[in-house]
């Protein structure tokens, strides 16, 4: 009998101390949230248009722990080059992508693909000049890197496909361009 008992009363203590640890989400899981940011650099395809800064921001629900959707807000900034005016042009997109994920531990790649509206404003030597809006898809990929439980460090890399766009001045035959990004994430 006091085997049994004493028996009882570990089980009991085990399942008490252990319970926070067996109700910890795994992360992701369905029904999570997650916010993040990136900042890295964009690639246009059209050989007049040089390289430049991107900005993005994201936020993703899980509908499993592999399958996310996510909507994402960026802008890239990109120098007229080769031609006989100088200026800026500058993409503002919104797009919603369906994301899968395999987990590696602290280690997730994923892969990405979605739809989305770019905005393509410019300025021509230094003055606004107008703006064009196309819809447009992307695909793309990268991994996400747990330093927390629920903290990442994320790196990606996108190619956003885009029809041609107008400007007063010309018509870029190649909106496209790839986008490639450091951020942080967070879930929720």
């Amino acid at each position: 009998m006091r085997t049994s008992l004493r028996f009882i009363v570990a089980l009991s203590l085990f399942s008490i101390g252990a319970s926070p640890a067996f109700a910890q989400r795994r992360v992701p899981d369905t029904g999570m949230w997650a916010i993040g940011g990136s900042v890295g650099a964009s690639a246009p395809s059209d050989a007049s248009l040089g390289g430049g800064f991107n900005l993005a921001g994201d936020l993703e629900g899980y509908l499993t722990p592999r399958v996310s959707i996510r909507g994402q807000l960026g802008s890239t900034w990109s120098d007229i080059t080769g031609r006989n005016f100088t200026g800026t042009i500058n993409p503002v997109f919104f797009d919603g992508n369906v994301v899968y994920n395999w987990e590696g531990g602290a280690i997730h790649p994923f892969v990405t693909g979605g739809v989305g509206i770019y905005h393509y404003r410019s300025s021509i030597n230094g003055a606004p000049a107008g703006s064009d809006t196309r819809p447009g898809v992307d695909v793309g990929g990268g991994v996400e890197l747990f330093f927390h439980r629920r903290a990442t460090v994320t790196v990606e890399g996108l190619f956003h496909a885009v029809s041609q766009f107008d400007t007063p001045l010309t018509t870029f035959n190649q909106g496209q361009f790839w986008t490639f990004g450091v951020g942080l994430k967070h879930y929720f």
